[in-house]
């Protein structure tokens, strides 16, 4: 199977060298749970008694790494990413996994783009619903993320798009899924979008945006959202949800800095048998989810950036039902064009104090950059 993937990646590298435009290798190593999704490269938690309490001591976890290859190709008529992950290489080298993704947008006319791959990434997305601080779009935002879609561009500033997609992890896996999504923007001024996600099927979400970029440097984005289910942005799957995210960039002066917030608005929540339901702890108390992050970055000299992210989650009624990320991290641009390199410490703590800390890094280099 893994020579099966790496001969794709491959023979698409070889095509997209040849026909198109522009072409990038790009190659992460390491293990950061920021870029790489696998979690870190050293982790230490809190040693746990035999009732169950924490104790003082902390145990360290295996050092696994990971490696993600990605190739990115486009040209006038055609464009696309291929991505190909290899998880968890211990240092004994083996429970590794290998996965492929990707996709290939073709545009026959100006005004009309057809995409096909198993993940679109964030390419095809509403523009005000990006969280600045975690610099993503939550699903929730993405007007397509798989299968096949359709953006059309009828006039200037307008974006509509429709999609099918195949299983998720969600319920009715055999069923196919429906997405749909729109946008307005004007220029240096506002941008509206509405994304409408499995329409057909008992998971459905929307989602509406209005982002301001009127004002130089600086991102102010708004949303609501109808069955928040993205628990990577927020700690509990929420019924309805707000959600806010502002930046600012002191271009200068080298700083910038970005806010995330995504709060419910009640305890209600989609259960899985897609009923409205009151989200509760063992004890009954009702809760409302909520998650804020800040970002700040600083640029010390041209090859070195402080960086600080702090992550707040909590559910809001339940008591201690918190955690706070504290992750202080310096990315090094490496001589000769070898790349950056990314170091840091990720400190995670509870009602419990500090229950877990790791030690993120990861090597990032682009081998091939034809413009």
């Amino acid at each position: 199977m893994k020579k099966l993937l790496a001969a794709s990646v491959a023979g698409i590298l070889v095509c997209a060298s040849v026909f198109a435009q522009k072409v990038s290798l790009t190659n992460t190593f390491g293990a950061n749970d920021d870029n790489t999704g696998n979690g870190d490269f050293l982790e230490f938690n809190r040693k746990v008694k035999d009732n169950g309490d924490l104790d003082d001591g902390f145990e360290n976890e295996e050092a696994h790494v990971d490696n993600r290859l990605q190739l990115d190709f486009s040209s006038e008529k055609l464009d696309g990413r291929v991505r190909m992950e290899t998880y968890g290489l211990k240092l004994n080298g083996k429970e590794s996994t290998t996965r492929l993704r990707g996709f290939v947008r073709f545009s026959p006319f100006e005004q009309i783009k057809l995409a096909l791959g198993n993940e679109f990434f964030t390419k095809i997305t509403a523009d005000a619903a990006y969280l600045g601080a975690a610099d993503d779009t939550p699903k929730w935002g993405r007007m397509a993320e798989n299968g096949f879609a359709v953006v059309a561009l009828p006039v200037e500033g307008f974006k509509i798009s429709g999609g099918i997609r195949g299983n998720t992890e969600y319920d009715n896996n055999d069923k196919y899924r429906l997405d749909f999504g729109a946008q307005y923007a004007a220029k240096d001024l506002v941008t509206f979008g509405a994304t409408a996600k499995s329409v057909t099927n008992d998971d459905r979400t929307f989602g509406l945006f209005a982002g301001i970029n009127s004002i130089q440097n600086m991102m102010l984005n708004l949303g609501f959202v109808y069955n928040a289910n993205d628990t990577d942005f927020i700690p509990e799957e929420t019924k309805y949800a707000l959600t806010f995210s502002a930046g600012y960039e002191m271009k200068d002066a080298g700083f910038s800095i970005y806010a995330d917030v995504v709060s419910g608005l009640s305890s209600k929540y989609i259960d899985k048998e897609y009923k409205t339901s009151d989200l509760k702890n063992d004890k009954g108390d009702k809760g409302i989810p909520f998650q804020a992050k800040l970002l700040a970055n600083y640029a010390l000299t041209e090859a070195t950036t402080l960086s600080l992210a702090v992550t707040e989650a909590t559910v809001i009624g339940w008591d201690d039902a918190y955690t706070t990320t504290v992750y202080p991290y310096a990315t090094f641009a490496l001589p000769q064009n070898m790349g950056d390199l990314d170091m840091g410490v990720r400190m995670e703590l509870t009602s419990d104090g500090l229950t877990k800390f790791s030690i993120p890094f990861s090597w990032k280099c682009k081998f091939i950059n034809k413009k």
